[in-house]
């Protein structure tokens, strides 16, 4: 069993996933470690609007960077969750909201209330939902917010510039790490994995573990040590990406709290509003559409005819394993799931937090075990995240366009028995459990607002016994009372953000 002593890590990559690596490692690890990060700073992220889960602002906390250090420069609003458009007869709704309004009382969940009622019902009570189509800010000061709660590690989600965050980031760790701005041109290796980064100049860096935060190109995992990536494409069709910013009209109006994702003809457009504009983006599938196809369709949705458009490819996968020797893939380069859900942020801070507690229990030792648990939560995680992202195609009523009629048409038994299994706990009706595992990211609240939006609890029984339905009821009646308050009492989204940042 091969064993290594970590005493220094190189964050390969600059990069959102790369910053947040280092910032967290640098403010986290038991023993003492040099961090050294080395980029080449002519490359850098999409920046037109970034969305996430809940677990950044809290991840970033933990680096020791609170909201209020960069909230502002990285011109972050809030996101209550994602409405999606055009995919149903109407819009429907996944939040991002904590469990307050999911969980009834013991082994009763809000589902069980709203099983044998309509999607209308539900949408009509959802709170996350009624407070995100008012934009309302679901925070009242630095801290408390809607749901009672206070402190970083409840700040919701965000959106937020990828270039800000960076930024805000870079100047706060620099003095904790070690940092390099240089293009490497050669990977060495031996046996026991990287051996060494050679830049352009002949300047050979080398440490006891390597993060590959080199993105798409995953170039220490996948082309160094020759790590298998596994396609979703069979699956999930959509490759490609186009993205134009655009500048607000009415900011109170257009700055919503939620990130909306609109059904186009070969794909789905991204509407993630930040404080200074707006991210727009149509992810899409290249056998469906042409990338000049693409642009012109963005643009006609959104009206903007002359801002430059950005292209990319998407690579959606993951890597059979993303710890492999003495590398460890974190971000785009260990998988990707296409942006839907905005898990490409959590799936890094995730990986770093598991590398973390293996490091800090082992006394900084990388070996097997380490290697073990870290593929085994990033496997969990994306085998989930990727279910959950097919299902919202599967089950929608869309179907007007070969790129709808492609993917709907596939079949449950063709999806992998991973998948297969994981829906299985879901339908015909939710088990008994909240979160599925421990690396759930998604509870049984948001996989029952899009099945049940797509219709897949149609004609599904109630559980419930008449006292359950009568105390159920007073849960409800209880939140709606709630977000009433809160409707008078909470301010618009961007009127808040701009006193705040003011």
């Amino acid at each position: 069993m091969y064993l290594n002593k970590v005493k220094r890590i190189i964050v390969f990559g600059g990069g959102t996933s790369g910053w947040l690596t280092a910032a967290f490692l640098s403010r986290n690890l038991a023993v003492p470690t040099e961090i050294v990060l080395i980029e080449d700073s002519e490359l850098g992220p999409i920046g037109v609007g970034e969305g996430t889960q809940p677990l950044t602002a809290s991840f970033l906390s933990a680096c020791g960077i609170p909201p209020k250090m960069w909230m502002k420069d990285s011109e972050a609003s809030f996101k209550y969750g994602v409405e999606l458009v055009g995919w149903n007869d109407r819009p429907y709704f996944v939040d991002n909201d904590t469990t307050d309004n999911s969980v009834i009382a013991e082994d009763l969940y809000t589902p069980d209330y709203f099983m044998d009622k309509s999607y209308d019902e539900f949408a009509q009570w959802h709170p996350a939902y009624r407070l995100a189509k008012q934009n309302i800010c679901q925070k009242f000061d630095d801290y408390l917010d809607v749901n009672h709660h206070m402190g970083p590690e409840h700040f919701g989600a965000v959106h937020f510039s990828a270039f800000g965050i960076i930024k805000t980031i870079k100047s706060l760790i620099l003095d904790r790490i070690t940092y390099v701005d240089t293009r490497i041109s050669t990977v060495n290796q031996d046996v026991n994995g990287v051996t060494g980064l050679v830049s352009e100049d002949g300047t050979v860096y080398t440490a006891d573990l390597y993060l590959d935060c080199s993105g798409f190109s995953s170039i220490l995992l996948e082309k160094t040590l020759g790590e298998p990536f596994q396609s979703f494409g069979e699956h999930l069709l959509c490759d490609s990406a186009v993205v134009i910013p655009t500048k607000y009209k009415d900011p109170e109006k257009e700055c919503f709290p939620y990130t909306r994702a609109t059904a186009m003809n070969s794909g789905w457009m991204f509407t993630i509003p930040i404080f200074t504009r707006t991210g727009n983006g149509y992810v899409y599938s290249s056998k469906h559409i042409t990338a000049e196809d693409a642009e012109q369709e963005l643009r006609n949705k959104i009206g903007e005819l002359v801002v430059p458009a950005r292209h990319l490819k998407m690579k959606c996968g993951s890597h059979k394993q993303i710890a492999v020797k003495n590398v460890c893939a974190i971000g785009l380069s260990a998988g990707f799931v296409e942006p839907l859900e905005a898990t490409g942020i959590t799936f890094t801070t995730a990986v770093v937090g598991a590398l973390t507690r293996s490091l800090n229990k082992t006394g900084n030792v990388w070996g097997n075990n380490p290697r073990h648990m870290i593929n085994y939560e990033f496997k969990e995680m994306s085998d989930e995240i990727f279910t959950f992202v097919w299902a919202h195609y599967h089950y929608c009523t869309k179907s007007d366009t070969p790129f709808w009629q492609d993917i709907r048409k596939q079949r449950l038994e063709d999806l992998p028995q991973y998948a297969q299994d994981i829906l299985k706990d879901f339908l015909p009706a939710p088990k008994r459990f909240l979160l599925r595992n421990p690396f759930s990211m998604f509870g049984v609240v948001q996989w029952f607002a899009m099945f049940k939006a797509g219709g897949a609890y149609d004609n599904i029984p109630s559980i419930l016994t008449d006292k359950q339905k009568r105390y159920s009821k007073y849960f409800i009646d209880s939140h709606t009372k709630r977000v009433e308050l809160a409707e008078e009492m909470f301010s618009n989204q961007y009127k808040y953000l701009t006193e705040w940042y003011r």
